[in-house]
């Protein structure tokens, strides 16, 4: 086995186990525990998370702040690819690095329409000013902090070549990471099953793009 084809075994892997864990969110479990009767997979475990908390509009504007954090970073990157396209003149001179974090962009978002047109879960909450129920699985917010900033953490790492500047990206990036998940969790606007169904899509993107920018 060449060393391109080992560098897509754990993304791959990662595939797989998203996409077991989403059939399942489908059919294990299944029952009306949510507002409105509506239907969540792993009914138990969600049920047992959710009832220890209600909807919190602090972790939610927390959790607010870090996907706005995540947008930031990719209007940076998408100035940087700008800049080095308009620079070369030529789309392959922008670099693997930036064309890879194009493409992982755009996946993520092809997953937020998928999911938003085809539900799984309903949020376990009415949030304030709502009027139904919105999609919750995945958890938008945990898949975009996750993807974004975890593939920065890699493409950082090609780019930056100042070790206290990428340090601090890191330290950062990551800090970013852990708030936004746990006050997305602490929120109450997700069942758990959404929150770890967006780290598990993260974790799948975030290996195929460091197995991209291996090659």
């Amino acid at each position: 086995m060449d060393e391109k084809t080992n560098n897509y075994i754990k993304p791959l892997a990662l595939l797989v186990i998203t996409a077991i864990f989403s059939v399942l969110a489908t059919v294990f479990d299944r029952r009306a525990i949510g507002p409105d009767n509506t239907v969540v997979g792993f009914a138990s475990l969600n049920g047992a998370f959710a009832g220890r908390f209600g909807y919190n509009s602090l972790f939610d504007t927390i959790s607010d702040l870090a996907m706005v954090i995540a947008f930031a970073v990719v209007a940076s990157f998408a100035i940087l690819g700008v800049y080095r396209l308009i620079r070369e003149k030529s789309f392959s001179k922008v670099g693997k690095v930036i064309i890879g974090l194009g493409i992982l962009y755009v996946v993520v978002a092809v997953i937020y329409v998928i999911f938003d047109k085809i539900p799984i879960n309903y949020r376990p909450v009415l949030q304030p000013g709502e009027t139904e129920l919105e999609t919750s699985y995945p958890s938008t917010h945990t898949l975009i902090i996750c993807s974004v900033l975890g593939s920065g953490l890699l493409a950082w790492k090609r780019l930056i070549k100042n070790p206290k500047v990428l340090k601090v990206l890191n330290i950062a990036a990551i800090a970013v990471i852990v708030v936004g998940v746990a006050a997305r969790m602490l929120a109450g606007v997700h069942w758990l099953t959404d929150i770890m169904a967006g780290i598990l899509f993260s974790l799948t993107l975030i290996s195929f793009y460091a197995a991209w920018i291996a090659d």
